[in-house]
């Protein structure tokens, strides 16, 4: 498996988590994300040009980024710096698309790819 279905695996299981612990929909966010870079993955391993692939989940990774930044920005703003269920799920999905966009940018400026076992 790639580093783009290992990074979809971990951000389905931290929504899915999410979901079970709280039962807010909305922790189903990193849920959704994690099946999107799956999909690409699947179509990084399977394409004879996977560049494309990869570009595209190097960009819904930032997404990963920049929408919980704003969201920990709204919330922070109105209720201070308290450390909730909803402000933690945040955190956890942002660093986990840091991680992921840190192995993009390793991959593409070796030329390798990690494989994960």
């Amino acid at each position: 498996m790639n580093s783009t279905i290992g990074a979809g695996l971990l951000l389905f299981t931290i929504g899915a988590g999410g979901v079970i612990a709280t039962g807010a929909a909305t922790s189903a966010i990193p849920a959704l994300l994690g099946i999107v870079l799956m999909g690409l993955g699947v179509a990084i391993e399977r394409t004879a040009n996977p560049r494309r692939f990869e570009w595209l989940a190097a960009f819904v990774g930032l997404l990963g980024i920049l929408a919980p930044a704003a969201n920990l920005v709204r919330i922070i703003s109105q209720t201070g710096l308290y450390i909730n269920a909803a402000v933690f799920a945040n955190l956890v999905m942002a660093g986990t698309c840091v991680l992921y966009l840190l192995v993009w940018g390793w991959e593409q400026s070796t030329g390798t790819r990690l494989r994960i076992k």
